[in-house]
């Protein structure tokens, strides 16, 4: 068999050539299993630690700055290799530069690629990464403490149930501080003191359906609801309301002794929308809640002995 020879560098090609006429290291050359650019920038939250190249922000994997890197890049510069599944990748990191708060600003980073199917076919490429620092829009609210797309006005018909105000607000934050945990768009921005009862300003239009939901087997309300339009979503074509939800607490519990306009009850029980009382004479009555919030009625809790 004739002897063959590399057309770039002269030396000699044996069966493990990868071309015709280039011995290996002169094919990768010309051939490079993949190509980055020499610099590369990408946005990261300060507070949450998610990343952004333009205007969405990504969870990472964990929070870990040379970790968020290797998800960058796998996410935006190589992710048409990683899809064919022809190379696998690694990842080392040099000349790290600080800014003067110790945050990371540049760092370089070298990329090696092998052939899953001839790990002797490799390629290394190194790329200047800078990080700019800026917060993403949920963290900007957070701070803010300013941005809300709900309102939850709870009410009690005089300050002397201030404590079913309290126990539902408690309930509600609970709640709340347990979905945050798992979907940090869900908050409570302010809370704001009212003559009867307290608002709360919430990020979310369903995290007022969410709270609404978990507290209806916990209260007795009745629930009015508005709506009122913001803006439009330019994107999804669409328009942004701003939902308002007033929920006014019953006066009384089950098993409590009510005066209706001097008229005293039995409270008996509490159904989903429906108040079962007997009179002084045992005689059942069924009220709807709306009932209760009639300015015109005066209710008074009593005891039984009154």
């Amino acid at each position: 068999m004739p002897h063959r020879f590399c057309a770039i560098c002269g030396s000699e090609l044996d069966e493990s050539a990868p071309h015709f006429g280039m011995c290996f290291n002169c094919y990768l050359k010309e051939n490079p299993l993949f190509e980055l650019p020499k610099s590369y920038n990408f946005k990261l939250c300060n507070d949450c630690f998610k990343y952004s190249k333009k205007e969405e922000w990504y969870e990472p994997s964990e929070n870990d700055t040379l970790l968020i890197i290797e998800d960058v890049l796998n996410r935006f510069l190589l992710k048409h290799y990683i899809k064919q599944g022809l190379i696998d990748f690694s990842f080392s990191f040099n000349n790290f530069m600080y800014s003067t708060r110790n945050l990371l600003n540049s760092v370089e980073v070298t990329v090696t690629g092998k052939m899953v199917k001839n790990r002797s076919f490799t390629h290394q490429e190194t790329l200047k990464v800078t990080i700019d620092y800026e917060l993403c829009k949920n963290c900007s609210n957070l701070r803010g403490g300013m941005h809300f797309l709900s309102i939850l006005q709870l009410r009690v018909s005089d300050k002397n149930q201030f404590d079913v105000i309290k126990d539902a607000l408690d309930d509600i934050s609970l709640f709340v501080e347990n979905l945050f945990s798992k979907d940090d768009k869900q908050y409570i921005a302010k809370v704001e003191d009212q003559n009867l009862g307290v608002d709360l300003y919430l990020s979310t239009n369903e995290l007022l359906n969410h709270i609404i939901s978990h507290i209806k087997s916990k209260f007795f309300f009745i629930l009015k609801r508005t709506k009122k339009l913001v803006g439009r979503d330019i994107q999804r074509g669409r328009n942004i309301y701003r939902l308002k939800a007033l929920m006014k607490f019953l006066p009384f519990n089950k098993n409590e002794y009510i005066l209706i306009n001097d008229s005293k009850y039995f409270v008996e029980n509490l159904t989903k929308n429906k108040v079962i009382l007997r009179d002084e004479k045992l005689t059942k009555n069924v009220k709807n809640f709306s009932y209760f919030f009639d300015e015109k009625l005066v209710i008074k809790k009593v005891t039984g002995e009154e």
